[in-house]
């Protein structure tokens, strides 16, 4: 071959090598836009991160770099390095057009509200994946076999779901394994050997039917045998023990009541008797500061066994609500008395969550406060326990899917107002101990079987003493568990934050609508919440088309229209000139008189609670 054939040779090579890499670029840079397209399209996106930043019009080179948690191999060209996408409000299942990402080596779904089981053929879609982090979500099922062919997976998250089954033992194999975490799920079996690293127990807590290194030995087939020769023996030493607490909760019971006699009318001490705890009684001591006085509460420090037997174990099949910060339960006690059970997850960063429903919930009791009966405080489990209420939350009454015969009649609503009413300004105006809620809205709220309204949720409260000692405080990562607040700040800053939430809680009651949709309306009018409610007043048109349809023609108009004057002294963008909530009651009450719904007792009446006879502190 001559000089110029091999160098005519030499450049064809070259050339069809660079035309060959450009194909290759080019499909891998559409594939990421689809990737991204099919993720925006996937997910429920309520607070509208992706629809403001994903904007797919301006097919640009290098357009999708400016993408919200987006991040790239190189800033000129679109191929997605990471997505990083956490504690965005997603909903929806694991979005599977990530597959079309074929680069990606990093992803962040953590902090969201995604559902279901992940994908059996993970390792298809992520194959390259080095951090992969899906925790803080409602994932459920097993975690797949077919992850153990991620080979580049250095860390892994899966904490804080509702994963089920054994984790797969392969996964102990992976040799670039640095961090690992499954805690607070409901995992089951053997912890797998992570020879190349070593993996703490709190990379597993939280997940009772787990054992094995670093965990607990898992049991033997002896001790296995041994337990079960036992049942029979321990059954039989339970239902005496069962009998004994059944005749000293009857003599509790009676005690109390004959006590409350002497106290209330006998309106009162049948409400009262209701909310009586059906099980041993012990005091519960809850400590600030050294400088501030001890404050003794007056619910029950209760058995985690005894707990995890009324929850079947924690079963899935009781689940009856999940949030951030733990697992709602509902479990049934030998006398068949139902209970809701919190099961807080492991996370220290909840101790200051788990004191405040103590503090808030533990020493008093009204009739629009969830009541909360007893807690456990045994190593690491931090459980609280209230009086079932069985209608569900207003969340659920408001959002009823098509089909359903839940509808809340006007009558109803307005009772729910006023009860929320009051119960907010018993809070804030009477208590020696001042308490906000600062997380109110329509799933706070629980209706028992006649819609009487109970605020729950206090784990984001905050709660001080008359003198502006503020006792807990969620928000605070400090240590202490006290400090200084001016009044002004407050009052402003807390108390009026909760008239706030309550004004969007009274346009839900309203238009049968969710915050978020509130806010699509407001985006769509440019203004303030109280600009839009005025656009209402002055068109009809626009009015009807946002009340709920199932409240229009009935004759409530006036009602109606009343309701929306409320909502917007509540919404005033200036907190000093909205309402307190103790005048906001006294307004709705006016509009409850013509259903008969007004209370005759007190609106800040605090009910008498029996006294226990000894304190625990909770260490």
């Amino acid at each position: 071959m001559t000089l110029n054939a091999r160098v005519f040779a030499a450049l064809f090579h070259i050339f069809a090598c660079l035309f060959l890499d450009f194909l290759e670029i080019s499909n891998g840079v559409q594939s990421d836009i689809d990737c991204l397209k099919s993720i925006k399209h996937s997910l429920e996106d309520p607070y509208l991160y992706l629809n403001s930043s994903w904007d797919f019009s301006h097919n640009t080179e290098g357009f999708i770099c400016k993408f919200t948690g987006v991040e790239f191999w190189h800033p000129d060209e679109n191929k997605v390095l990471n997505l990083i996408l956490s504690d965005m409000g997603f909903r929806g299942e694991f979005p599977r057009g990530i597959k079309n990402c074929t680069s990606l080596t990093g992803l962040d779904l953590s902090s969201n509200e995604l559902s279901g089981p992940l994908p059996f053929d993970i390792a298809e879609i992520v194959p390259f994946i080095t951090r992969l982090n899906l925790s803080g979500n409602n994932f459920s099922g097993e975690i797949p076999k077919s992850i153990v062919n991620c080979t580049y997976l250095n860390v892994l998250t899966l904490d804080h779901n509702h994963l089920t089954g054994e984790i797969p033992p392969e996964l102990g194999h992976l040799v670039r394994m640095k961090n690992f975490s499954v805690s607070n799920n409901m995992l089951s079996g053997v912890v797998p050997d992570f020879g190349n690293f070593s993996c703490t127990a709190d990379s597993f807590a939280n997940n009772t039917k787990l054992c094995g290194a670093p965990l607990e030995p898992c049991p033997t087939p002896k001790q296995r045998r041994k337990f079960d020769f036992s049942f029979k023996g321990g059954f039989q030493v339970g239902y005496a023990v069962s009998a004994v607490s059944v005749i000293t909760i009857f003599m509790f019971r009676s005690h109390y009541v004959a006590c409350m006699n002497d106290k209330q009318s006998s309106k009162n001490e049948n409400e009262e008797a209701d909310q009586v705890n059906q099980l041993p009684s012990k005091g519960l001591l809850l400590e600030g500061s050294k400088k501030n006085s001890q404050l003794e509460g007056m619910v029950i420090r209760m058995n985690f066994t005894e707990l995890r037997e009324a929850t079947n174990n924690f079963c899935t099949d009781n689940v009856i609500g999940l949030g951030k910060i733990g697992v709602m339960y509902k479990a049934i006690l030998p006398n068949g008395s139902p209970l809701a059970v919190k099961r807080l997850h492991g996370c220290q960063s909840f101790d200051k969550q788990f004191m405040c429903e103590l503090l808030a919930l533990g020493r008093w009791r009204h009739n629009n406060i969830v009541p909360l009966l007893g807690f456990c405080k045994e190593r690491k489990e931090k459980l609280l326990v209230y009086q079932y209420i069985s209608n569900g939350n207003l969340y659920d009454w408001l959002y009823a899917k098509e089909g359903s015969n839940r509808i809340l009649e006007w009558s109803l609503r307005i009772q729910i107002a006023i009860g929320v009413a009051r119960g907010l300004a018993w809070l804030h105006h009477k208590w020696d101990f001042r308490v906000v809620h600062l997380n109110l809205s329509s799933d706070s709220i629980l209706l028992d079987n006649n819609f009487v309204p109970k605020i729950s949720n206090f784990g984001g409260a905050k709660v001080s003493s008359s003198e502006g000692i503020m006792f807990i405080d969620s928000n605070d990562t400090h240590s202490s568990n006290s400090s200084f607040v001016d009044f002004g700040f407050w009052d402003l800053g807390f108390v009026k934050k909760d008239v706030f939430d309550f004004g969007i809680l009274l346009l839900e009651l309203i238009i049968g609508k969710e915050h978020i949709q509130i806010n699509n309306y407001l985006n769509n009018s440019n203004g303030s919440l109280v600009d839009w409610i005025t656009h209402l007043f002055t068109s009809s048109s626009d009015l009807y088309n946002v009340i709920d349809k199932s409240l229009i023609g009935r004759g409530f108009d006036s009602e109606i229209f009343e309701f929306l004057r409320i909502a917007c002294t509540c919404l005033n963008p200036f907190p000093s000139k909205r309402p307190t909530m103790f005048e906001l009651y006294n307004t709705i009450s006016t509009l409850g008189e013509r259903y008969s719904l007004t209370n005759e007792s007190e609106i800040l009446r605090q009910s008498e609670i029996a006294t226990a006879s000894t304190s625990n502190e909770i260490v």
